[in-house]
């Protein structure tokens, strides 16, 4: 007698694999959290394998920075893909400068010169003429003549006279101020009679408020001579004031 046929043998019943997948996705999605723990237990412990190079103190950051690593070096390929392929396009046609332009003038027709009528030819003399000059005239002497001025006035002079107005020094003591631009500096000339006629602290004084006002336009450097171009004063070379020269005893 034959056996009854076994009814696992059957075909199953049919199952959507939708529905099986919805059943296995959490069970996958729980034993990828249990792969990671498990990782990440043994990254903390140092028991991942890392190369020979590397400290085993530090084991544990090996894979989280090469993990880092890796995903930068994918954000800069990805960032310069993005720059090269709109350097690709093609860029907007520049704009189209305008010129602004003056009307031109009106035109104005030109004038017109007559040209000269033809003239008759000049007779030429045989003989040629002798021109006749005038007699000079002598000039009448005049009954005033004027007076030439005694001294050539300039601003550096007309400013130290305006300020030797105010004080007790005689008129006519500065006969000239010139400066010298190669050393900044101004060379006074004096009447040597009016200079010695002054007390030896007029002198003094006088040389001193000539130097200072100079100072204040900017000069370095004072020398005061007669008109034989004998020194009689000078700055001190160390500290400030001026030192006197005796006039009688000047070269």
């Amino acid at each position: 007698m034959a056996d009854p046929p076994d009814k696992s043998a059957l075909p199953a019943p049919y199952e959507s694999p939708w529905e099986a997948l919805r059943r296995d996705v959490p069970a996958a999605l729980a034993d990828l959290r249990l792969r990671a723990q498990e990782l990440w237990r043994r990254n903390r412990e140092g028991d991942l394998s890392t190369p020979g190079f590397w400290p085993q103190d530090l084991a544990p950051l090996f894979w989280p920075l090469l993990l880092l690593l890796i995903v930068g070096v994918l954000v800069l390929g990805g960032l310069q893909l993005q720059g090269a392929l709109a350097s690709k396009e093609d860029p907007e046609p520049p704009g189209i400068e305008r010129i602004l332009t003056t009307p031109l003038p009106e035109a104005r027709p030109l004038a017109v010169i007559p040209e000269p009528a033809a003239s008759e030819p000049l007779a030429v003399p045989s003989e040629p003429v002798q021109p006749e000059f005038p007699e000079p005239v002598a000039a009448e002497p005049s009954a005033v003549e004027p007076e030439v001025p005694l001294l050539q006035v300039t601003p550096l002079l007309s400013l130290l006279a305006d300020a030797d107005r105010d004080s007790a020094i005689p008129q006519g003591l500065l006969l000239t101020a010139q400066p010298v631009p190669e050393r900044n500096g101004a060379v006074l000339t004096l009447d040597a009679q009016q200079w010695v006629a002054l007390e030896p602290s007029q002198r003094l004084d006088r040389a001193e408020a000539w130097w200072q006002q100079l100072q204040e336009e900017g000069y370095d450097d004072l020398t005061l001579e007669d008109a034989g171009h004998h020194l009689l004063a000078r700055p001190s070379r160390v500290g400030n004031g001026m030192i006197m020269f005796d006039p009688l005893n000047t070269p």
